[in-house]
């Protein structure tokens, strides 16, 4: 038995217009939790898509959910985007998996397709206003010309209007694009070119709302002037716009039907219509007691402007401190310390797991390096493989962080969704940069879903800031180190070892040895074998004071064949031994490399007494002095023998 069979089903939702959609969102979610369905529903925020890199941020969590472990997918294409492409790609990675999937409101190639009727439900609504308040003259303001829903509200007008004997005029005809600014246009126009109709169809309920307040500011009062009517009946028209309620509880209960007869392998039709709503209001004169607030609807108005303070009050602190913090573990602490009294009582935070790993700064040699080096590592638009869940709150009980697959979507994903049920995630990210995502249980019809946009939002400009913060300090070290550091060999350059001498020559009152070395016939080597073999001279030499003093000795290049060695030492036998393993070490080298050429030093050392008050200056250049000798016996020794083919095997 699979990790699967010993579980509930589980469902995904992927939305845009989380506000717009909530109502049908809780209809779905409340009937599937009956049937002992989970749901996780993936939120994008907004249904406003202009492909900017925000948006791309934001729509990325459309891209988490794992259709090897869901078993259906339920869309509604109105509030997911406003982007086709968008709607598309959601829906076709589900069906390429062989999951079922439903689309609210608008049918789709391959989807199973709950919809109203948009045609019948407008036709209604004009009939209504021809047979009850027998007007003739109805203008009719629609949605984006050319969309499929538009159009199908468009035709349900013509076809009330010729089933009635009214002339279908296109005159009549506005456009405000399903939003505000456009319909009070089109309302400037209609009222410039004709008389003020008899009704005004509008083909949304926000185009009905922006037409009844444009026509006030020119004079006009609804319904006594005119008559207005909506669709889709969202909150704002609740009992004063008539409407037809489209995408609400009721087609998000018929939905999960569907969906559960779907997953019980019972045959349902392709196509399922809801059934027409339809709800008179004040704008068409039909309702006009609705104007007086019910003592019900007060005291739900009053609960969610209540819970809206309180969550406000609760979000802004939450900002204030994750604002504040420094450090990926203070923003953790603050998110934990307030998130549970919030809203949750199970809570995911999910980072790219290399989100703050810092920069790989082992091959940078230069600044230039270290500023492109930025950009990498960064996720743009998806997730890394591997997420880090920073916080885990389980029935109110805080967990250990951990590392898991993301395609697992939470940390042992088929126990989390059982015990949470209904889980929302929502993206972290800054522009198109993903740092993460927010999961935790919640419920759709909760007052405090709006104020979700905004802590998702402090979370990861918080944890942006101190990425940021990180990488700056990474590079600022690593700019420090190529200041004091040889490029070629990692040693240090004589900067770096004057910097580490005055640092520490505090700490050690024991006797020091400084031994000062010359590579000898680097320019031979360099002009008979070329500068690559000069470097491999000089490499080979730093290897090999690598080597011989490994115990915290300070080795430093000071020049292209000069190289200069401090440390603890009690006594010239000590340091006379350090020399002679050196030379060991590079005749070792010059035995085995088959290189036409021989690495060879040439060297003087001095002991720093433990009392010396002398700058380190004087022993440098005492240990020179030492060095210049043993240089010129080598050039004897190799005349001798070599005669003139000295700085070759």
């Amino acid at each position: 038995m699979t990790d699967s069979e010993k579980h509930n089903r589980n469902a995904a939702v992927c939305i845009g217009d989380f506000h717009s959609s909530k109502e049908l969102l809780a209809g779905i979610c409340g009937k599937l939790m009956d049937a002992d369905i989970n749901i996780h529903v993936f939120n994008g925020f907004t249904c406003d898509y202009n492909g900017g890199p925000h948006d791309v941020g934001q729509t990325s969590i459309f891209g988490l959910p794992n259709y090897e472990m869901l078993d259906i997918l339920i869309v509604a294409p109105f509030f997911l985007s406003s982007s086709d492409e968008i709607i598309d790609k959601v829906i076709n990675r589900a069906l390429s998996a062989n999951i079922p999937v439903i689309s609210v409101g608008m049918p789709h190639e391959g989807c199973y397709c709950v919809m109203s009727d948009y045609t019948e439900q407008t036709e209604y609504i004009c009939d209504h206003f021809i047979k009850h308040h027998h007007c003739k003259k109805i203008n009719f303001i629609s949605g984006t010309k050319g969309q499929p829903v538009a159009e199908l509200r468009l035709e349900g007008y013509r076809r009330s209007l010729e089933k009635n004997g009214i002339p279908f005029d296109i005159s009549r005809v506005y456009y405000g694009d399903f939003w505000q600014i456009p319909t009070e246009k089109a309302i400037d126009k209609m009222l410039s070119d004709a008389e003020l109709p008899e009704a005004i169809v509008c083909a949304n309920d926000t185009m009905a709302l922006a037409a009844i307040s444009r026509l006030s500011q020119h004079g006009y009062e609804v319904p006594r002037d005119v008559l207005v009517s909506g669709m889709d009946g969202i909150d704002e028209a609740e009992d004063y716009v008539t409407t037809a309620h489209l995408l609400g509880k009721d087609t998000g209960e018929l939905t999960a039907s569907v969906a559960v007869k779907i997953l019980n392998g019972e045959k349902v039709e392709k196509t399922v219509i809801v059934p027409p709503l339809i709800r008179f209001g004040y704008s068409c004169g039909c309702s006009p007691d609705s104007m007086n607030i019910s003592i019900e609807k007060r005291h739900r108005l009053y609960e969610e402007v209540f819970n809206s303070r309180k969550h406000s009050q609760m979000a802004l602190r939450l900002n204030q401190e994750i604002t504040n913090s420094s450090t990926l573990k203070e923003t953790m602490d603050a998110i934990s310390a307030i998130a549970g009294r919030i809203w949750a009582d199970h809570l995911w935070v999910c980072l790219c797991d290399d989100f703050l790993s810092g920069i790989s700064t082992e091959d940078i040699t230069d600044a230039e390096e270290v500023l492109a080096e930025s950009d990498r590592g960064l996720h743009r638009g998806c997730y890394s493989d591997r997420m880090y869940c920073a916080v885990t709150l389980h029935d109110k009980q805080y967990g250990e962080p951990c590392v898991f697959d993301t395609k697992q979507m939470l940390p042992d994903f088929y126990l989390s969704a059982d015990k949470a049920k209904c889980i929302l995630y929502s993206p972290l990210h800054f522009k198109d940069i993903c740092v993460g995502y927010l999961a935790f249980d919640f419920f759709p019809w909760s007052s405090l879903l709006f104020l979700l946009n905004i802590v998702t939002m402090g979370i990861a400009t918080a944890l942006e800031s101190i990425k940021r913060q990180s990488e700056l300090y990474a590079y600022a070290k690593k700019i420090g180190e190529l200041y004091i550091t040889d490029p070629l060999t990692g040693l240090y350059n004589r900067r770096g070892f004057f910097r580490l001498y005055n640092e520490l020559k505090e700490s050690s009152r024991q006797s020091r040895m400084v031994i000062s070395m010359d590579l000898d016939n680097l320019k031979q080597i360099n002009d008979n074998y070329g500068h690559s073999e000069g470097d491999n001279a000089i490499t080979v030499t730093s290897d090999t004071l690598k080597r011989v003093f490994s115990d915290g000795q300070i080795c430093a290049r000071f020049g292209g064949d000069e190289f200069v060695v401090l440390g603890d030492c009690p006594d010239d036998e000590l340091m006379y031994r350090y020399a002679e393993r050196l030379r060991e070490g590079l005749n070792e080298y010059n035995v085995s490399s088959g290189k036409p050429y021989n690495v060879h030093l040439s060297l003087g050392c001095c002991l720093i007494p433990a009392d010396a008050d002398k700058p380190i200056d004087q022993y440098i250049i005492a240990a020179d002095a030492k060095m210049y000798i043993d240089k010129e016996t080598h050039k004897r020794r190799r005349a001798r023998s070599a005669g003139p083919t000295d700085g070759v095997k």
